[in-house]
C-alpha cells in the first residue's frame, strides 16, 4: 500500500469513526430523544448504540478495522432496507456513501485482519 493509500485509509477511517460517534452516542446518552424517531423496539436502539460506537472505536485500530467495518456494514444495510421500506427515498445517500466507505475500509485492511500476532 503506498503513502497516500495509507493516508486516505486514515482519513475514511477517521471521518467514519465520527459518524458513527455521532450516531451511536446519541443513542446511548439521550435515548428518550431518540426513541420518537425510533421505529423498532426501544432495546434495540441500545444495541444500535453500542454496537456503533464500539464500531467507531474498532475502525481506528488497524487489526480490527475490518471486522469493525464488516459489522458496521451489516448495520447500514439495515439502515437502507429501514428507509427503503418507510419510504424516505431523499435519505437514502448518507447510508450508501458510508456502506461504500465501510467496504473500502475492509478491502484495505484485510491483510492486516489476517496478520499473526507479534510476539
Amino acid at each position: 500500500m503506498s503513502k497516500g493509500q495509507k493516508i486516505a485509509l486514515w482519513v475514511i477511517s477517521i471521518l467514519l469513526t465520527c459518524l458513527f460517534l455521532f450516531a451511536g452516542l446519541p443513542k446511548l446518552l439521550t435515548p428518550e430523544k431518540m426513541l420518537s424517531q425510533w421505529v423498532y423496539a426501544p432495546w434495540f436502539l441500545t444495541f444500535i448504540g453500542v454496537c456503533e460506537t464500539l464500531g467507531a472505536i474498532g475502525l481506528l485500530i488497524p487489526r480490527l478495522a475490518a471486522l469493525a467495518a464488516a459489522g458496521l456494514s451489516v448495520i447500514m444495510v439495515g439502515a437502507i432496507y429501514t428507509l427503503v421500506s418507510h419510504h424516505l427515498y431523499k435519505e437514502l445517500p448518507v447510508p450508501i456513501v458510508t456502506l461504500l466507505l465501510l467496504t473500502a475500509v475492509v478491502y484495505m485492511r484485510r491483510k492486516e485482519a489476517r496478520a499473526p500476532l507479534a510476539r
